[in-house]
């Protein structure tokens, strides 16, 4: 208390210098925070546990593919080298635009044309394009890809922007997107796959067109492409994708909508600049609900601070820049990076800080009804108020805080983020909120309108003390009448316990053996979200073998398995995969036991129905044979393994990769580091040797979308494909494989967050309840405070199980972080009730209630309308996240109003006489907590 009482009396007497320290602190994290070049990142490893091995075998797989596609993409490549400082000669990305018809009619109309040409001339229009375009010379842009490119070999569209007469259709068609019966590269790339060749029944018809644009990379500064490729991709989406071209394309695709056309847009590479920018684009649009969600807090603020506008921005402000605090903070904590996730917290502090500050407020109203000096019952007002405000923050920043223990780095830096949000709001309510208050009311409540709270408070004098109602206000009446009338019927209060205690056990036991455990990450956007539907038509509606999508399954060698990436250094958050991956010195492709083994592999895997979809193998054993049958050799006389490193094989899979890639096959290849000078390669643990990547495809039969398989399901299924590859590492040391699929990033991160959230609930329990016993130094009042968080857990579970959610991603966070959140109410009434002085359970609930009645229903409201604007966003997670806000909102509300007064109200704590022992006291605080009553 004397620590309270230095910083009451410090703030009492000097309030302005009060506003002014805290006011250089937050100017000192802004200046931080401004410097501390956090940037936003998107990037899919955000996800994924890092610390596990096999995820880092995958990177060590990407780091190879990406080499191996390097060198495939700059053999076909006539721009130049990445080595040659030109700008913006290679492609750095490319943007997609999907046209499709809504009704099933063809898009192959005069007016249907003429728009997409509109829309792609449009963008070649647009300020900062020729700043990022690929360049095919010095200054000029490489145009679109598409069948209505002015002039181009089978576009529709003339060279001077008219589309040809409808009469040249077919003879363009026939002869430039046909050959023979059969689609060339031009419809294959940019033609639905429904479409035919054959007219002879029915004019040609297409559903579906593509068009791609390619910006330029290396930018200027950048020597090249491959040298710091995030940063580059970084201003694409910063600079031009998310501020110009974004808006200016979605303009063009509500217009499609009068010619029952639907318009998509992105990049197909999930790290790269335009599927960086567009996503952000939405990100953007969703933030600007939280503006909704400041004007309703400042609002409701303005409405319960006397209208004073000066209070509410006072309150508002200290809520905001709790945030960029935080940001500042956890930039000094090492971290350069900012998942989207962390946004989210803008939404939740909202909620958090406005409760705080009705928290002091209620605690100076009644400070001033009291009797005594002004600076006695500012100290009185400061202690209580102050004391309630650290429990919740303690509550919900530790539950924050159990989130980053996640060894996901975006749920991580999630929690870490929202727990310094939480405790810099804590530090503001405290020093900054309490001098603006006695400010105003020395200085500007009189000035503007005399609305001081001591000026507005009922009037007291000459009633007798027991006419209390007239007193409070009506929130107050109701919980001091209405409320405690009801709670005064034994029967009543009994029959309340006993209904939640079914609740409770009902939910439990519904949520435990029904609830899934999935591990699942929830996708960006829903199903018909038009970035979801961008994904899924660009490659579903385009593939010209008509087959549905399946997920590849690769085995690769050259990656050492035990060590397969260094990742020293490395930001949790950072775009970059690896510094550079380590390879198998011990991997010889030229070996032909190792090739004849590799071979023998690909033909045994890919006879498992179990695991490959209708025995579908990419293998490079089998290209090579084909190379060296073309060159009148024969791979099995065992002397001709060293070509397959030659230039001549590497020129021989490139041209298969163009075939592959095209037509939306999976790719399968190897590659040698160093083989190539145009491409820089990957630093390797021993520069001196040659190291070698290679890798093996198959279509696999894995669901399309992993939350249709449990945890447990992809465990078993990754386990089936390691029995084969165990069985070919016992035998072949020189060509050690180990498996790669996207889908095991999301398994090995699943069962993290399984295993991290029982850690992190567990750690939020016994938190909770060590702050409860000592902030009450009572363990029946600490003991009952508890049995209602877990009725909120039990509230939320069965919200999940009928939401049909599971225990992953975002269930984890929800499950951990409701700790912290449901118990800021019932800590409120904890508080009271143990400050109490008086002797019965009843009379001290009644207190209670009466005095932190308002301060509950006043944070409940604002905590509601702040998350409530979470539910119209784009973003599943935001969404989500905001129906878990809301739910926990009400059911914590509902179960302290309800059930936890019902169980102060019959089996609270007594006191002897008033002021005294209080049953359930622990004996070393027992004269504390008589004497805080006593006072």
């Amino acid at each position: 208390m004397a620590a309270t009482d230095k910083a009451a009396a410090f703030i009492f007497n000097k309030p302005g210098v009060s506003m002014l320290l805290a006011f250089i602190v937050v100017v000192l994290c802004l200046m931080i925070m401004s410097g501390s070049g956090l940037k936003v990142t998107l990037a899919p490893n955000t996800w994924y546990d890092t610390s596990d091995i096999q995820t880092q075998q995958q990177f060590g797989y990407q780091a190879g593919f990406d080499l191996w596609a390097t060198m495939m993409s700059s053999g076909v490549s006539t721009a130049g080298s990445d080595l040659s400082n030109i700008t913006r000669t290679k492609t750095l990305d490319t943007f997609y635009l999907i046209f499709e018809s809504d009704d099933g009619s063809s898009l192959l109309t005069p007016q249907k044309l003429d728009f997409i040409k509109s829309v792609e001339q449009s963008v070649l229009g647009l300020d900062k394009f020729t700043d990022y375009c690929q360049l095919v010379s010095a200054g000029q842009c490489d145009g679109w890809v598409s069948v209505t490119a002015p002039g181009a070999v089978g576009s529709l569209v003339n060279s001077d922007l008219t589309v040809r007469p409808e009469t040249e259709w077919d003879g363009v068609i026939s002869s430039t997107w046909c050959s023979g019966g059969a689609r060339t590269g031009i419809s294959t790339q940019l033609v639905d796959k429904d479409f035919s060749c054959d007219n002879s029944v029915e004019p040609f018809k297409v559903t579906h067109l593509k068009s791609t644009l390619a910006f330029g990379g290396p930018l200027e500064t950048f020597p090249s492409v491959q040298q710091d490729t995030a940063e580059q991709h970084r201003d694409l989406g910063n600079s031009f994708v998310m501020p110009v071209l974004c808006p200016s394309i979605k303009e063009d695709a509500k217009k499609a909508e009068d010619l029952k056309m639907t318009v998509y847009f992105g990049g197909l590479n999930a790290i790269g600049g335009v599927a960086y920018g567009v996503v952000l684009s939405y990100l953007a649009a969703d933030m600007t609900l939280a503006t909704g969600s400041m004007m309703f807090v400042f609002i409701y603020l303005l409405l319960n601070l006397n209208f004073s506008f000066f209070l509410a921005f006072i309150g508002f402000f200290e809520i905001i820049i709790s945030v960029p605090m935080a940001f500042a903070i956890f930039a000094i904590l090492g971290n350069g990076y900012v998942s989207f996730l962390q946004f989210m917290g803008l939404f939740i502090i909202m909620g958090i800080g406005a409760d705080d500050i009705f928290v002091f407020i209620d605690a100076y109203k009644q400070s001033l009804r009291e009797e005594g000096e002004p600076i006695e019952k500012f100290k009185k007002c400061y202690a209580r108020s102050s004391t309630a405000m650290l429990v919740t923050s303690c509550t919900s920043g530790i539950a924050f805080f159990a989130t980053a223990i996640s060894p996901i780095p975006a749920v991580a830096a999630f929690g870490l983020t929202m727990g310094l949000m939480v405790f810099c709001d804590f530090f503001l309510v405290i020093t900054w909120f309490p001098a603006g208050v006695l400010i105003y009311e020395r200085y500007i409540g009189k000035v503007c309108c005399d609305k001081r709270f001591q000026k507005t408070l009922p009037e007291t004098s000459g009633q007798s003390s027991t006419d209390e109602s007239k007193k409070l206000g009506w929130v107050e009446t109701w919980f001091n009448k209405t409320f405690m009338g009801w709670q005064s019927n034994n029967s009543v209060g009994r029959g309340l316990i006993a209904f939640f205690l079914i609740i409770i056990i009902v939910c439990f036991s519904t949520a435990l053996s029904t609830l899934k455990v999935t591990g699942d990450l929830p996708a960006n956007f829903d199903d018909n979200h038009p970035f979801t539907r961008f994904r899924l038509v660009s490659t579903a509606a385009f593939q010209s073998s008509g087959g549905i999508p399946k997920i590849p399954v690769s085995i690769f060698f050259g990656i050492d398995e035990k060590k397969p990436v260094n990742r020293d250094g490395l930001d949790p958050q950072a775009d970059e995969l690896a510094n550079y991956p380590y390879y198998d010195s011990g991997f010889d492709v030229t070996d032909h036991g190792a090739q004849s083994a590799i071979s023998d592999l690909c033909t045994s895997v890919a006879a498992d129905s179990d695991l490959v979809y209708n025995n579908e193998v990419y293998c490079f054993m089998d290209d090579f044979k084909e190379f060296l049958a073309a060159n009148g050799k024969t791979w099995a006389d065992g002397t001709h393994g060293a070509e397959i490193l030659t230039p001549a094989f590497m020129n021989y899979q490139q041209l298969l990769f163009v075939q592959r890639y095209s037509t939306g096959g999976h790719l399968t290849g190897v590659v040698a580091n160093g083989h190539n000078e145009n491409v820089t390669t990957l630093a390797t643990a021993d520069a001196a040797s040659l190291d070698t990547f290679a890798f093996i495809s198959f279509n696999s039969t894995l669901p399309l979308k992993t939350n249709l398989m449990t945890l447990s399901q992809m465990r078993s299924t990754v386990e089936k494909w390691q029995a084969h590859i165990d069985v070919h590492n016992a035998a072949n040391p020189k060509a050690q494989g180990i498996q790669y699929c996207l889908i095991w990033y999301f398994m090995n991160a699943g069962e993290a967050i399984v295993d991290s959230t029982m850690v992190g609930v567990t750690i939020s329990l016994i938190f909770a309840a060590t702050v409860l016993v000592v902030a009450n130094m009572n363990y029946i009042i600490a003991g009952l405070a508890m049995l209602t968080i877990f009725g909120v857990i039990a509230l939320v579970s069965l919200m999940m199980v009928a939401l049909d959610w599971s225990i992953d991603f975002l269930g984890s966070v929800c499950l951990i972080v409701v700790i912290g959140l449901s118990v800021d109410y019932t800590v409120h009434l904890c508080h009271s009730y143990t400050h109490s002085p008086l002797t019965t359970s009843f009379d001290r609930t009644k207190q209670a209630a009466t005095e932190m009645g308002v301060s509950i229903w006043s944070g409940a409201i604002t905590s509601f309308g702040a998350s409530m604007f979470l539910l119209p966003t784009q973003l599943t997670f935001f969404r989500q996240f905001g129906t878990f806000m809301c739910a926990t909102v009400v059911f914590s509300l509902f179960m302290s109003v309800f059930f936890f007064i019902s169980l102060t109200t019959q089996v609270g704590p007594k006191r002897e006489v008033e002021g005294g022992k209080s049953s359930g006291d622990i004996p070393a605080c027992e004269s504390k907590n008589n004497k805080v009553a006593a006072g």
